[in-house]
């Protein structure tokens, strides 16, 4: 859908594929929150992190590939006012429902009682991620332009992808008794899934995108669109 949508951004237009990236952000939060019991091979872990996390990666990757560093930050900036907005919505429901007695607020506490830091924490790494993502990429593009765009995409996508487990798990899940567990489920279950929309993403790049864009010619370029 996310390369469908990016495919055809000169008929729609960008704002819909921000928007589809937007309102993923709200059950990405939901399953980080909430469900942690799909097996794989034995690991535990959550697909709103796995999938959901990292398809919104990519996403600022591709940006960042197509188009020029503004509307990648405007993509970032975009989506920490989305979770920021979907923090505030959340919190200002579960205390309407628990004021509220003809609501099902059993159901609604259930689905909304979240810890509030789990959104700092990764409202703040995915801003921190989303510069990773680009100056990575401009690093190994500068320093390493013989290597395949391939790898290079899954390079950069496998170091952000582990740093974000390593980070978050260590956060917010250092005191669990499973902590390790997870930690360890998620970083398998991510970068299965960076091998899995690398392909995807690099086909697309090679064979179906059009693209003619200016890159950056130094990582000091690129820190300074960041900075403003």
């Amino acid at each position: 859908m996310i390369l469908s949508m990016h495919g055809m951004r000169r008929q729609i237009g960008y704002g819909v594929l921000y928007v589809f990236v937007g309102a993923l952000q709200f059950f990405q939060t939901l399953l980080v929150s909430n469900v942690y019991d799909n097996d794989f091979l034995g690991f535990k872990f959550s697909p709103g992190s796995t999938i959901f996390y990292t398809a919104t990666l990519f996403v600022i990757f591709l940006t960042s590939y197509t188009e020029n560093l503004i509307k990648t930050r405007g993509l970032i900036y975009g989506l920490l006012i989305s979770n920021i907005a979907i923090t505030l919505f959340s919190h200002f429901l579960l205390i309407h429902s628990e004021t509220d007695d003809q609501s099902n607020s059993v159901f609604l506490e259930e689905l909304l009682n979240f810890e509030l830091t789990l959104f700092l924490i990764g409202t703040s790494l995915l801003y921190i991620e989303g510069m990773l993502i680009v100056i990575l990429y401009q690093i190994l593009e500068l320093k390493l332009p013989k290597i395949p765009l391939f790898f290079k995409l899954l390079l950069t996508m496998s170091i952000v992808c582990l740093f974000d487990s390593v980070c978050f798990y260590t956060f917010f899940y250092f005191n669990v008794e499973n902590y390790e567990d997870l930690m360890l489920g998620n970083i398998v279950g991510k970068q299965l899934t960076v091998v899995i929309f690398t392909f995807f993403f690099y086909f697309y790049l090679t064979q179906l995108a059009n693209l003619k864009t200016r890159k950056p010619k130094s990582v000091r370029e690129t820190l300074k669109v960041f900075t403003f």
